[in-house]
């Protein structure tokens, strides 16, 4: 999971997936190749199996998959009115499978929804605090939301096992969707502030 912030996107990309509500991963959507340097970051844990509606899964985990998200941010001020945008999205080219389970492709939405509860706690930021254009101290703070994001997604991998701890996994899954809907008023990727004064340079 990688996490950048730059510019409001020029064009549409369709490496990329915007996150949405409606919008579920599938694995169809991980079309980047197996990178054995990601791999050999995971823990090496004996195979498993996995219960799933009938159906038995093995799981191998440092070859099972990875989801690549990135949350970016932009800014622009003109008059007295501020627009930022911070968006969530997946990048097909860089995430892959080596496995079809339901079960661990939850596991890596889960990583793409906790990214998005990031860029909410930072829409909240931008809305509640921000009353000033001044782009420096703004990609500063967009920094700590995104290292705070990367912590809580190594303690979602460490507490589940990468999905293995299925009591771990449930409770991540209760804990995030909780999450996602307490910052339910800022799921709009646009936030706009008016009557913004520019911080001068001296």
């Amino acid at each position: 999971m990688l996490l950048l912030g730059q510019s409001f996107a020029p064009k549409a990309d369709n490496r990329l997936i915007l996150w949405g509500r409606e919008v579920k991963l599938t694995w169809e959507d991980f079309q980047g190749n197996f990178d054995v340097n990601v791999a050999r970051k995971n823990p090496l844990e004996q195979d498993k199996v996995i219960e799933e509606e009938g159906r038995r899964t093995l799981t191998h985990t440092e070859m099972d998959a990875y989801c690549f998200h990135q949350i970016s941010f932009a800014s622009r001020y003109a008059g007295d009115s501020m627009t930022f945008e911070v968006k969530t999205m997946f990048d097909k080219s860089k995430s892959w499978k080596n496995t079809n389970s339901e079960y661990i492709l939850n596991h890596e939405q889960r990583h793409f929804d906790l990214g998005e509860v990031y860029a909410r706690k930072f829409r909240k930021y931008l809305f509640d605090s921000v009353n000033t254009f001044n782009a420096a101290a703004q990609n500063k703070m967009f920094n700590l939301f995104l290292e705070e994001d990367n912590e809580v997604q190594r303690q979602y991998d460490s507490v589940s096992n990468h999905s293995i701890n299925q009591n771990g996994q449930l409770e991540w899954n209760i804990r995030i969707d909780s999450l996602l809907n307490a910052y339910a008023d800022f799921a709009d990727p646009i936030v706009k502030k008016h009557n913004i004064q520019i911080k001068k340079k001296r």
